[in-house]
């Protein structure tokens, strides 16, 4: 009875993790955070290093929250692609190479498009997302595009923004301010989608947003992409972002399921 009762929980749960994860694509519940703040973009890398251990410090949802250089990185956003949880890698305006080598070389199969398309997160502040490989703007417009697959530009500097109803609700610390590298409605196609604007100019210019990719469960989302303002709450809002709202829309934190039968599948086996 023992042994077939332990089998039933490893069952229901292997279902249960499956339901999850089929609910949001190829996305599952909120998993760990990666925080790069080596370089940064339009903003000087020690505030991007403070705004980095603000966040860091801010965060209770995700399971694990690690700050990490380049190489590191790559190890780690390829340990945490295709691994059943939504992952999450926070940039200060800086695409690092090893992630997308510069100048657009792999437009295709990076690193960083391969953990995007499992189903897991990018968030970026300060500089234009993806521009920016070693304070050079090696990638220019075509690092965003080949990362979406779509016709996107950022190009609409001086965007007055206001907190929406969404932004008051989930980022409380968000305020009035400039955005200089909004997304644009208009361009946003399918199969990505607007999945949340916690600012807008009332006009179809976004700054924060999350776009979700409805095909495999990736998301990339903004704040504050701008460089004027050092005193801006980068890191507030990204926990913001991720503890009230990505926590709830992907579901809580939890064990690995592989893990967790793993660990079961022992003691069976010593019972016998």
């Amino acid at each position: 009875m023992k042994q077939f009762i332990t089998l039933t929980t490893i069952t229901l749960g292997c279902l249960l993790a499956v339901s999850v994860i089929s609910a949001f694509g190829e996305a599952g519940p909120l998993g760990e955070v990666a925080i790069y703040t080596d370089r940064a973009g339009w903003i000087a890398q020690p505030t991007a290093k403070a705004e980095g251990e603000e966040l860091a410090g801010l965060l209770k949802k995700p399971t694990n929250v690690v700050t990490l250089g380049e190489d590191e990185l790559k190890t780690w956003a390829e340990e945490h692609t295709d691994n059943g949880f939504s992952d999450i890698i926070v940039l200060f305006g800086d695409f690092p190479a090893t992630l997308y080598p510069a100048g657009n070389t792999e437009p295709d199969g990076s690193v960083a498009e391969n953990f995007l398309e499992g189903g897991n997160i990018f968030l970026n502040t300060a500089d234009y997302i993806f521009y920016i490989v070693q304070g050079v703007d090696a990638n220019a417009v075509g690092g965003l595009q080949n990362m979406m697959d779509i016709n996107v530009d950022m190009w609409a500097g001086g965007t007055a923004i206001t907190p929406t109803d969404d932004g008051k609700k989930y980022t409380p610390s968000l305020g009035f301010f400039t955005s200089e590298r909004p997304f644009k409605e208009a361009q946003i196609i399918n199969p990505w989608e607007v999945e949340v604007v916690f600012g807008d100019n009332g006009a179809g210019l976004f700054d924060p947003v999350i776009m979700h990719d409805t095909e495999t469960g990736g998301r990339i989302g903004i704040a504050f992409q701008e460089p004027n303002v050092p005193t801006l709450p980068r890191g507030e809002v990204f926990a913001e972002m991720i503890d009230n709202y990505l926590d709830e829309a992907l579901g809580p934190s939890a064990v690995d399921p592989n893990q967790k039968a793993t660990t079961t599948w022992g003691h069976i086996k010593s019972d016998y």
